[in-house]
C-alpha cells in the first residue's frame, strides 16, 4: 500500500511541475496571453440599433436609396437622410452649399444650414461612385480637398457632431459603365482606389473610416448580385441591412 501511494504521489508531483513548467513558458514575457478574439472585443463594440439612429447619412444616390428602402427607423418616411430633391450628389469642393430637402420641414436649404439647425450627434459621408473616372485624373489631393471641404462646412455650423467617413459600394461586373466611359472591371478598381483615398483622409484628419465593402462583395470582388436591383450598383434593401448590421457591429469602443 506504502508503495501504491508512493507511486501517485510521484505521478502527482511530476504532473505538477510540466503545468508550472508550461504556465512558465506561456508567461515568459510577463504578460497574459491575448487571443484574437480578446482583440477584436477590446477594439469593438455591438451596440443596439440606437447606434444607428444617431446617424444622419449623406451621400450619392445609393445614400438616398437608404430612404426609399424603408429600411431606418421611420422607414420610407425616415429623416436621417439627407439628400437633394433628385437623390445625385456629386461630390467637389463645392457640395457643401449643395441644397438638401431638410426632412423636418422640407424646405430646400443648404447642407451647413441643416448641421446649424439639426445639430447631428454623428454623420456618414459616401462618396466615390459619381464623377469617379474625373476624380482618379485629378488625383487624391483634389479628393481629399473635396471631402474636408464639405467636412468643414459640417463642423463650422455644428462643431460638435463626430464626423464617419463611409466607404463606397463596388458595382457588379454586369453593370453597364457606357455613362463612365470604362469597362465593370476600371471602375470598380477606381473605386477601391478612391476608398483608399478616402481611408488615408480619414486617418489623417482623425475621422472613423467604416469599410462595409467586404461584407457585399463576392469572391471576383464584385458585388454580388444579390444586393443590386438590376443595375449593378443600386442596393437591395437586404443590402442596405447588411451595411447597417455592420456599423452597428463594429463600432469602437469610442463610439459609446
Amino acid at each position: 500500500m506504502k508503495l501504491k501511494l508512493s507511486y501517485i504521489l510521484s505521478l502527482i508531483i511530476s504532473a505538477s511541475i510540466i503545468l508550472c513548467s508550461c504556465s512558465a513558458a506561456n508567461a515568459s514575457d510577463g504578460k497574459p496571453e491575448t487571443s484574437d478574439t480578446d482583440i477584436n472585443s477590446a477594439r469593438y463594440v455591438e451596440l443596439g440599433w440606437e447606434y444607428i439612429d444617431s446617424f444622419i447619412f449623406i451621400g450619392e444616390s445609393t445614400t438616398a436609396h437608404l430612404k426609399s428602402r424603408g429600411v431606418l427607423s421611420g422607414g420610407t418616411e425616415t429623416k436621417q437622410v439627407w439628400s437633394p430633391k433628385n437623390a445625385t450628389v456629386n461630390l467637389d469642393t463645392t457640395t457643401g452649399t449643395l441644397k438638401i430637402v431638410y426632412p423636418e420641414t422640407q424646405e430646400e436649404i443648404s447642407i451647413g444650414e441643416a448641421a446649424k439647425r439639426k445639430r447631428p450627434q454623428r454623420v456618414m459621408l459616401t462618396f466615390g461612385l459619381n464623377g469617379a473616372v474625373s476624380k482618379i485624373k485629378k488625383g487624391e489631393k483634389y479628393f481629399t480637398a473635396c471631402y474636408l471641404s464639405l467636412i468643414n462646412v459640417i463642423l463650422e455650423n455644428s462643431p460638435d457632431t463626430e464626423i464617419f467617413i463611409h466607404s463606397c459600394f463596388p458595382i457588379a461586373a454586369d453593370m453597364n459603365t457606357s455613362a463612365y466611359s470604362v469597362d465593370a472591371r476600371t471602375l470598380n478598381g477606381y473605386i477601391s482606389t478612391l476608398n483608399g483615398w478616402a481611408k488615408n483622409m480619414a486617418s489623417e484628419h482623425g475621422y472613423e473610416y467604416i469599410d462595409t465593402w467586404e461584407v457585399l462583395v463576392g469572391n471576383d470582388g464584385f458585388l454580388l448580385n444579390k444586393y443590386h436591383v438590376g443595375d449593378g450598383h443600386h442596393l437591395t434593401a437586404e443590402a442596405y441591412l447588411e451595411m447597417l448590421e455592420f456599423i452597428r457591429t463594429h463600432a469602437k469602443t469610442e463610439d459609446i
